[in-house]
């Protein structure tokens, strides 16, 4: 059977569109002919005379760098000292690659990818490695490395690497060996490459800029509604509304409490007309919340309100969990409107925040935080929760606090004798309404900030989609009619590769062998071939082959097919053993739904994830994914469904198609959901 890599005058289909003109298709094993683990070393002192005997200093790079490093270029890498063998193997050059493969965190996938170029050399202080995290690439001079890069980043932001990642506890770890043999990416000719990644890099530059400025503003936004709220209770913000009044007379209270102020703050500097009381005097309950475990039913339980639904000075209903409604004396903590909720334990940084409830649902509140209702002739509840909030508060809140391991605490005595400044009510009304007239002006900022963000986001994305479809640049193909001279497709190219020795594989890392006729593993296909042989019996990559195979090919008999599949797994000669295992995963890939009969012939059964019903999803996930009694990381879920479907790669329309099914069990009362994880009801 002929490739399609080897026959110029036929375009190659992917999953998600044509290829351009010129272009071919190519494992990135194919393209590596250096691949080699880091090393962490050992600590160095900054003098010749503090290095470990028989080491030389070096820099680390670490997964700490991948963040800044268009910026930094490792600037923060560590120094440590390895022995000058291990220097010698692992020393980067321009052009290097490094890939991080362990670490990241529930939300953040490993596989990250950056290029090593001669701005980072310069700027290191020593020889540069990568840690023992991370794994360094070197490519054959058919590819150029910042295009390679460019196409890794590409596929890593589209989620394409979960599929080789296992997850222990918070970290997160790459199989880099399978991550190699089944990465594929779309390769254009040399000179196209060049030009793609000087086009792309600029642009990309442009957009990184942006969203580097953008990011400094949420920290002004914030410096600035703290400016507000010191401005505020210091009788700035309504100075000229009182110099208009004549009735401004300061708050008397007959049952005066005793407020304390503890060292080293000093006490809060107020107008004339405004008067300091105990928070103790303008509340009517102070009231701790429920012990009660939140781990009823969405369903039929109340909304439990707890410390993570406080965020920025506003109750956050984005997250909730629930209490069994009919748990004892749980109606004596139902929240009402104007209610304030004040966070009594949570980290340092953290502790002492508060919210006003103002929520139009039935709710109730945790242990963690502490209720306060206001006399409401004496304070209104939005004037007392800024206060609390304000700068003067946080510093309060960070001083009395008690501090434990990783927590820290405020009892609700010290809460109590808390100092209030407190103006009349009319006052309190006219300063309540300039902060939140400055906040929703903030707020408006913050929202043109982030929607500024999130356009700069797509704009890269949407700049590696052109570059990758071989749309950012002329194409080799184009510049070579318009100039009326011949060109190398990139099949040609790889074809070349082909014939050059081959990158020793690591022992060790062969699992189990298809059963090739006569013991042997077969003789590689061409490196411009779809596809390489499977060197692992994995039914995963047979699915997947099924899918491919099916894709835009029409009606196919069950030995076309058959045969179509075994090509693209690399199998040489089509035996009996052969036959009988690949009809097996056609049965497979039929019950699925990846490959759907029409009388005697076959075809696929949908191109796109998308055309899977609700139903079929539902019960997939039910029947083969997850396990009762078990919460399971959406992520991984997903992962393993288009795993289970012959999906090579879970792209951003996977996920947003089982965002929807998920949302759908959830109503339905198949599945449960809540804080990133999913199970089976």
């Amino acid at each position: 059977m002929t490739s399609a890599f080897h026959d110029p005058s036929k375009r190659l289909s992917q999953l998600e569109g044509d290829l351009a003109e010129g272009w071919a298709e190519v494992i990135l094993d194919d393209l590596v002919i250096h691949a080699l683990g880091g090393e962490w070393g050992v600590a160095c002192e900054s003098d010749v005379a503090g290095m470990p005997a028989g080491c030389v200093k070096v820099s680390v790079v670490r997964g700490t760098e991948f963040r800044d490093w268009e910026e930094g270029k490792g600037a923060t890498a560590a120094e440590r000292a390895v022995k000058p063998s291990s220097l010698e193997k692992r020393r980067l050059q321009a052009g290097d690659l490094i890939v991080e493969i362990s670490g990241g965190g529930p939300d953040q996938p490993v596989g990250r990818t950056l290029l090593v170029d001669e701005e980072a050399l310069r700027n290191a202080e020593n020889p540069l490695i990568c840690g023992n995290f991370c794994r360094q690439i070197r490519l054959r001079p058919e590819a150029d490395p910042a295009y390679v890069a460019l196409a890794l980043r590409h596929r890593y932001e589209r989620g394409d690497f979960n599929i080789w990642q296992s997850q222990t506890t918070n970290i997160r770890n790459l199989n880099f060996q399978e991550f190699l043999r089944g990465v594929t990416l779309p390769f254009p000719p040399l000179a196209e490459q060049r030009r793609i990644a000087v086009k792309a890099g600029e642009l990309l530059s442009q957009a990184r800029h942006t969203r580097s400025r953008l990011t400094r503003l949420p920290g002004l936004l914030k410096r600035f509604r703290q400016s507000v709220l010191a401005d505020a209770f210091s009788g700035r913000l309504t100075e000229d509304w009182r110099k208009r009044r004549s009735d401004s007379e300061p708050a008397r209270f007959s049952d005066a409490t005793e407020w304390e102020v503890p060292e080293p703050l000093e006490v809060p500097d107020i107008p004339e007309s405004w008067t300091l009381v105990a928070l103790n005097d303008l509340v009517s309950l102070v009231q701790y919340g429920a012990s009660t475990r939140a781990d009823g039913d969405a369903r039929t339980g109340v909304p439990m309100l707890r410390m993570a639904n406080i965020q920025e000075g506003r109750t956050d209903l984005s997250i909730l969990k629930y209490a069994d409604r009919g748990t004892p004396g749980l109606k004596a903590f139902y929240l009402s409107p104007g209610d304030i909720l004040f966070n009594r334990t949570n980290s340092p940084g953290l502790v002492g925040k508060a919210a006003v409830f103002d929520q139009e649902l039935e709710a109730v509140f945790a242990s963690y935080l502490v209720r306060l209702k206001c006399h409401e002739d004496r304070v209104l509840s939005s004037f007392l929760c800024a206060w609390i909030n304000s700068p003067w508060g946080r510093q309060w809140a960070r001083t009395v606090r008690t501090d434990c391991v990783s927590q820290s605490n405020i009892n609700s005595s010290k809460l109590r004798r808390m100092p209030v400044p407190t103006p009349p009510l009319t006052e309190q009304k006219e300063i309540v309404r300039r902060i939140e007239s400055f906040f929703r002006f903030a707020d408006a900022v913050e929202a043109r900030v982030q929607a500024g963000t999130a356009f700069s986001e797509r704009l890269a994305h949407a700049v590696l989609d052109k570059a990758l479809r071989g749309e950012l640049v002329p194409t080799e193909a184009e510049l070579a009619r318009e100039e009326g001279r011949a060109y190398e497709p990139a099949w040609v190219a790889l074809g070349r590769i082909s014939s050059q020795p081959r990158r020793k594989a690591r022992a060790g890392r062969r699992g189990r062998q298809l059963s090739f006729p006569g013991g042997q593993e077969p003789p590689r296909r061409g490196a411009g071939s779809r596809s390489r042989p499977v060197p692992v019996y994995d039914p995963h990559q047979i699915l997947v082959a099924f899918r491919q195979a099916c894709w835009g090919a029409g009606a196919l008999s069950e030995d076309e097919l058959i045969r179509q599949v075994a090509d693209r797994l690399g199998v040489p000669r089509l035996g009996k053993n052969i036959r009988a295992r690949l009809k097996d995963h056609l049965d497979l890939a039929v019950e699925r739904r990846i490959v759907v009969r029409r009388g005697e012939m076959l075809e696929g059964a949908t191109p796109t994830f998308a055309r899977y019903d609700d139903d079929f999803l539902l019960h997939v996930l039910r029947s083969s994914i997850l396990r009762a009694g078990i919460e399971h990381e959406t992520a991984t879920v997903i992962r393993s469904l288009a795993s289970h479907l012959g999906y090579g790669q879970v792209t951003g329309a996977v996920r947003n198609r089982m965002e929807d099914v998920f949302r759908s069990g959830v109503r339905r009362g198949l599945l449960g959901m809540g804080e990133g994880k999913v199970w089976r009801r």
